[in-house]
């Protein structure tokens, strides 16, 4: 368990130079929405799609800002109409120009935040499933974390309920918790906070990242916590590549950034929603105006940033035969709640494989070395050693699968191949409890 910290130094998180090494990698491709039928992940089924090197290439799966039939939207027009009265040649160097300079801050934030996934080790393989082995992740005390992002509308925060509902993780809204810190009468900058919000003005990045610690720090540290290592939504973070700069230079030590959930929704829809929202919602935000200026800002400063994260995922992949640490996945938001759902789970899946993988990986490990003690851990005691199958002796594990079931069982087979004359078709079942992912049970078919 951490220290507590005081509010004011939790608030302000000392700035710190960071270290961008080379970040290693996970296997990447384009993932799968899993059906309701059994479909357990394994080397032929990877869960994630490769990242879109560039802006240009993302366009398939972006947000689209354009209205019915290629209209441009109001704030777009302006610009088209500025470009369509100069020459041609000119307005085509202009846009060339505009397109290489985004392309170039695009670029440069990316190698600011390779290290964006903290502590995270290069990937392993169990049995020809690359995973992302994050133990490192409790010996550090850091916080596994998932953006949410999406244009207004979009439906993230229905299937952030959904998430957390089915994996028991914690969601967090970095505007919740502004709007929680003005009112707070023990937090120092609860005035500063509060006339920022009132003048509609952009509160320092290093104040929103100080409460959103403080608040994944008090849900890790809860006492008699039914779920433990869980994971942390940060909805509407990063909105701009200031959000990522501070993001970079204070939260790295204390998380592991393990991807983003992008939802993809065209305008038209969006606006659609807004305003069937509206009607019963109370919200002041919730009008065509508000909308669209928030369609623009998003557009013009969150897309960016997303793109930027795939470019995180694809150096990193470069640097490994794995693949990366980090994984955006692209959600088409268009469909139905159902729809989506089933996309938002096959992420969800991909990313709580690691911890699952991890865990046995452990175990088996446990039981080559010897080491009773993590063993009856890693088991909570409801197994005992099978000296036939769990002796002191290496094994080697190929043909993995691995089904996530309802977000906190999990099931594992592989062929272990124990002695040169003894391989089983083992089978472990786990569960997420209070410390973490937990085997329960295992079953085996002697290969004869």
């Amino acid at each position: 368990m951490k220290p507590a910290l005081p509010a004011v130094s939790m608030a302000i998180i000392a700035s710190a130079t960071t270290s961008v090494g080379v970040a290693r990698g996970f296997n990447f491709a384009k993932h799968l929405a899993r059906s309701r039928s059994f479909r357990p992940s394994s080397a032929s089924a990877p869960q994630f799609r490769r990242a879109l090197s560039s802006p240009l290439h993302r366009t398939a799966f972006s947000t689209c800002f354009v209205g019915p039939e290629g209209a441009a939207s109001e704030e777009s027009g302006s610009t088209s109409t500025s470009l369509s009265s100069a020459p041609p040649a000119k307005a085509s160097a202009v846009a060339s120009s505009s397109a290489e300079g985004a392309d170039d801050e695009i670029e440069q934030t990316a190698r600011n935040a390779l290290s964006i996934t903290g502590s995270l080790p290069a990937p392993l393989n169990f049995g020809g499933i690359p995973y992302l082995d994050t133990s490192s992740l409790a010996d550090n005390h850091a916080h596994r974390v998932i953006f949410i992002l999406g244009g207004p509308g979009a439906g993230k925060g229905t299937q952030s309920e959904r998430i957390v509902d089915t994996y028991k993780c914690v969601h967090l809204s970095v505007g919740d918790l502004l709007r929680a810190g003005a009112e707070k009468p023990d937090y120092p900058h609860a005035d500063l906070v509060k006339k920022t919000l009132i003048k509609g003005k952009i509160v320092p990045v290093e104040l929103s990242l100080g409460l959103l610690r403080i608040a994944m720090d008090e849900k890790a540290d809860e006492k008699d916590a039914e779920y433990g290592s869980r994971l942390f939504l940060v909805d509407g973070f990063p909105r701009n590549f200031d959000n990522v700069q501070g993001w970079m230079e204070h939260m790295p030590s204390y998380t592991a950034v393990l991807g983003a959930l992008v939802y993809n929704c065209p305008i038209e829809v969006l606006e659609q929603r807004i305003m069937a929202r509206a009607e019963t919602s109370g919200r002041s935000d919730d009008n065509l105006d508000s909308a669209r200026r928030r369609f623009k800002t998003f557009h013009e400063q969150t897309e960016p940033v997303v793109h930027a994260l795939e470019r995180v995922e694809g150096m990193q992949a470069e640097k490994n035969a794995e693949g990366s640490q980090l994984h955006i996945v692209n959600i088409d938001a268009t469909g139905t709640v159902e729809d989506v759902w089933k996309e938002t789970e096959a992420a969800m899946d991909a990313y709580v494989r690691n911890d699952v993988l991890t865990a046995n990986a452990q175990l088996l490990k446990a039981i080559e070395d010897g080491d009773i003690d993590k063993f009856t851990e890693l088991c909570e005691g409801k197994l005992e050693v099978d000296p036939v199958y769990e002796g002191p002796t290496p094994s080697v594990v190929s043909k993995a699968q691995v089904d996530i079931r309802d977000g906190t069982k999990a099931v594992v087979s592989y062929d272990r191949q124990i002695k040169e004359e003894l391989k089983v078709r083992e089978t472990r079942e786990w569960s997420h409890g209070p410390t973490g992912w937990t085997c329960e049970n295992v079953a085996r078919e002697v290969d004869v």
